[in-house]
């Protein structure tokens, strides 16, 4: 049996699942991979459902977990995606997956908030269990805060992530939604 020998290269590992939390999170991984002189690991996971009712046979689990993880970092990279970047699907529970995908790296960085959970919490359960189960330093990425360098017009103009002040203003969310102020609802 052949096993890969890893990269020594140290390595930047960011948790993306394509919330708005997990795009700021590669945003940031970007910023710290070039600081560092790291390489960018973008990583997902998936699992299979607890129940196959209503899945497709030709269901493609990997295939579409890849196609978001790529679809998600060209729309928040966009020109500035590194040649060098890895984009890592894993099978698992995200926790499990990013523990292990983290296990070596220089950082492990994650949005605080995923999909799913309760909107509610402070820290979504993923990036807690991270943070304290991590063998490597963890950033978590709260709020809207900007890497030193990045502007709202060079992020907004080629990659789409907005900041919460341009709510109702036209602007588009990371996920391509017109951004409406409270109270505006009915109004567009």
């Amino acid at each position: 049996m052949t096993q890969a020998v890893p990269s020594l290269a140290p390595r930047i590992v960011v948790g993306v699942d394509g919330s708005s939390s997990s795009k700021r999170a590669l945003v940031w991984g970007l910023f710290m991979a070039r600081t560092t002189g790291s390489v960018l690991e973008a990583v997902t996971a998936w699992q299979n459902p607890s129940s196959w009712t209503g899945v497709a046979d030709d269901w493609d689990p990997v295939a579409e977990a890849r196609a978001m993880l790529t679809a998600c970092c060209a729309e928040v990279l966009g020109d500035d995606q590194p040649s060098d970047i890895r984009l890592t699907v894993l099978e698992g529970p995200a926790t499990a997956a990013l523990l292990s995908a983290g296990a070596g790296a220089r950082m492990l960085i994650l949005g605080s908030r995923g999909h799913g959970g309760f909107a509610g919490l402070l820290l979504g359960s993923v990036s807690a269990a991270c943070a304290e189960h991590a063998a490597c330093p963890t950033l978590i990425i709260h709020g809207d805060d900007l890497p030193p360098g990045l502007t709202l017009a060079s992020l907004s103009e080629v990659h789409g992530v907005q900041h919460p002040d341009d709510v109702g203003s036209g602007a588009v969310s990371p996920a391509g939604r017109p951004t409406i102020k409270p109270g505006e609802e009915g109004t567009r």
